[in-house]
């Protein structure tokens, strides 16, 4: 059994249940569940959600909710509707250890090898001001005591232990067996008990980036906070980390995400313009008489300095992402080969 818990610093409850809701991913509703909720309408869900996060007091880099996932290995003897079943109990006993009175969206995926429930889980309880924080011991805790529980309540689900303190004998040989053939990350990542890759934890965040930056300036300081770089190859887009590494958008699923922002921005930079020009012969204008020794500025002319410095980071922005190569060259090639991961 794996437990997996990812925390994003923006409020992008509708993002994230829309993804978890996806058609390819969701088949049946029927274990949803809903802790905490009034709201079974995927909308009013959303906009729970949100008002409850909204009594958060605000923090710099505070955690506004978590995208935890909870998965289990198929049983070979019990009936899929008996595994879906029993996985729902572990995860409502799990919600109420890990967070009894916050709000929680759990959702069934079986798309996959393993049947997993993601879950969207507020960083405050109901209506509170202040986040639950929980720190790496007691979340690890958390973890071990449930899947001491599941292994004695359900040996049915012929899980295997993940944590040591859980393992057999035999158990612990046949991990110390197999640490020569895993590299180290690899085996912190199973002896964490399934936490995040890096691939993960940067497909999260900007995805929360996409979904919560409101013009091109706040998408500008979002991405710039975060140590990101855009970059555009031919028809590809993507991102540059702090540590000159490379993604593609579309490899990290994020193709959708950026199209929405995309045309979010181009709309806020149409209105911004529409907003900012220069008025008509047949619009009346207002004289104000200088102060001596004062020369008046026209209207249009401050109006312009205000806004120049905002829309040419905008249009900054969306050019670099937007534009193509447009010299292809036909005789020679480059010798720069693209290291995205």
């Amino acid at each position: 059994m794996i437990i997996k818990s990812m925390s994003r610093k923006h409020p992008s409850f509708a993002q994230l249940i829309d993804y978890i809701e996806a058609e390819t991913k969701l088949k049946s509703r029927e274990y949803s569940i809903h802790h905490n909720l009034y709201s079974r309408d995927r909308e009013r869900l959303k906009e729970e959600f949100a008002e409850n996060a909204r009594h958060l007091r605000f923090r710099k880099n505070g955690v506004y909710l978590y995208h935890e996932v909870l998965s289990i290995t198929r049983s070979h003897t019990l009936t899929e509707e008996q595994q879906k079943s029993t996985l729902n109990t572990i995860v409502q006993e799990y919600l109420k250890a890990r967070a009894k009175n916050n709000l929680a969206y759990a959702v069934l995926h079986e798309d996959t090898d393993n049947l997993h429930f993601h879950i969207v889980l507020s960083a405050n309880e109901a209506g509170d001001q202040h986040r639950k924080r929980l720190s790496k011991a007691q979340f690890a805790d958390i973890q071990t005591s449930l899947e001491k529980w599941v292994l004695e309540a359900h040996p049915e689900l012929e899980q295997k232990a993940v944590f040591h303190k859980n393992q057999t004998r035999e158990e612990r040989k046949e991990r110390e067996a197999k640490q020569s053939h895993l590299s180290n990350r690899g085996e912190e990542l199973k002896r964490r008990g399934g936490k995040t890759t890096e691939r993960d934890e940067l497909q999260e965040r900007l995805a929360d980036i996409f979904e919560s930056a409101r013009d091109p300036r706040h998408f500008s300081d979002l991405m710039g906070r975060e140590g990101f770089t855009l970059y555009t190859r031919g028809q590809n887009h993507g991102v540059t980390d702090r540590d000159g590494n490379k993604y593609r958008l579309n490899r990290l699923g994020l193709s959708e995400a950026w199209q929405a922002l995309d045309q979010r921005m181009t709309e806020t930079m149409r209105a911004t313009k529409q907003a900012t020009a220069r008025p008509t012969e047949d619009t009346p204008h207002e004289h104000t008489t200088p102060r001596p020794g004062e020369a008046q500025k026209p209207q249009d002319e401050a109006k312009d300095e205000r806004n120049t410095a905002h829309e040419a980071e905008a249009e900054k922005r969306l050019t670099e992402m937007k534009a193509t190569r447009a010299n292809k060259s036909t005789t020679t090639t480059t010798k720069h080969q693209d290291h995205d991961r």
